[in-house]
Order: structure tokens, then C-alpha cells, then sequence
């Protein structure tokens, strides 16, 4: 009986010990990991932040996007003040007919919109192109400069414009334009 008490004591002893050690192991396990501090160069940073910028559809001037149908650009963008709340801003943007089968294109069916990433404000375009023949019937291989026009009524957050470009016959499948650094011109 003697015996069948100190096993029982010992075992007790032993399972009292392995529940002890194995809480502190989760609690070591719990604590928040210390963040390593970064080691990038300036230029890797910046790398990093284009490829995220990449990632997600959005590209700055210049940088061009192709479809079926077009080869979009968007070369500058500027805002002129119309009074103390609402202004313009108008985008300069190049399609160039990409087709590989001589057909000309139609550049209606492109619909431009702007909106802001923080207030979510929305507001639709109009191109103004200077040649509406070639607007309309836009030759294989050659492009088309125009601008689109934009009436805005919050000016606040400039900053925080993108430019989207979208048409049925060729979608761009959310492929955007971020507007920063609008230059302002006088009216």
C-alpha cells in the first residue's frame, strides 16, 4: 500500500512539473517578436515601392498600358482653379491604334473617369479631342494626343486623384494612372 501511495505521489510530482514547464513554454511562445529593423538602401526602398505600385495596376506618366485595341498613356495633368471650391483638370493622354490587322479604331467607346482615394469622390470625363475625324477613325500605328477634361467641386486633396481609362470593345482591366503633381495653370 506503501508503494502504490509514493507512485501515486511521484506521479503527481511528475505531471505537476510537466504542466508547469510546459505553461512557461507558451508563455515564452507569446511574447510579441521584436520587429528587425530594415536594411534596405534608399534604392531598394524605392524599388520596392514601384513593384508594389505595379502590383497593383497603378502607373504614373508616360508608362503606357496595351490592349487589343490601344496603347494608353497618359503624358501630363493639370488643374486650373475655376473659382474658390471647384476647378478642372484636364489630362493629356495618347492612344495609339495597336491593332496588327490594318483596322481602324474608334476611340468613343473610351470611357474616362477620375477618383479620389480618399473621399471616394467620382467624376466622369470628356475628351476633347482636336481632330474628331481621326478621333473617331484612328488609322493601324497611329496614335492620337488629346485631353480629357474633369470639373471638380472638393479641391482639397489634389494629391489623391487617379485617372481611369476603360472601353467595352477593349477593357484595361482596372489599370490606372495615378494624377500627382498636377501643374496648376492660370485661367
Amino acid at each position: 500500500m506503501k508503494s502504490i501511495i509514493a507512485t501515486a505521489c511521484i506521479a503527481f510530482m511528475v505531471t505537476s512539473l510537466m504542466t508547469a514547464c510546459s505553461d512557461e513554454k507558451e508563455t515564452v511562445q507569446a511574447e510579441p517578436q521584436k520587429k528587425v529593423e530594415s536594411t534596405l538602401t534608399p534604392a531598394e526602398k524605392q524599388e520596392r515601392l514601384e513593384m508594389e505600385r505595379l502590383e497593383k495596376g497603378i502607373l504614373s506618366y508616360r508608362e503606357s498600358f496595351k490592349g487589343g485595341d490601344y496603347l494608353i498613356s497618359v503624358l501630363t495633368g493639370t488643374y486650373e482653379k475655376t473659382n474658390e471650391s471647384s476647378g478642372e483638370i484636364k489630362a493629356q493622354v495618347k492612344v495609339e491604334n495597336v491593332h496588327d490587322d490594318g483596322t481602324a479604331v474608334n476611340l468613343s467607346p473610351l470611357k474616362f473617369w477620375i477618383e479620389n482615394e480618399k473621399t471616394k469622390q467620382k467624376v466622369v470625363g470628356r475628351a476633347l479631342p482636336n481632330d474628331a475625324q481621326l478621333y473617331n477613325s484612328l488609322p493601324q500605328g497611329q496614335s492620337i494626343v488629346f485631353n480629357v477634361s474633369f470639373l471638380i467641386k472638393d479641391v482639397k486633396e489634389l494629391d489623391q486623384f487617379y485617372l481611369y481609362i476603360d472601353s467595352k470593345n477593349d477593357p484595361l482591366d482596372n489599370v490606372h494612372w495615378k494624377l500627382d503633381n498636377l501643374e496648376i495653370t492660370q485661367p
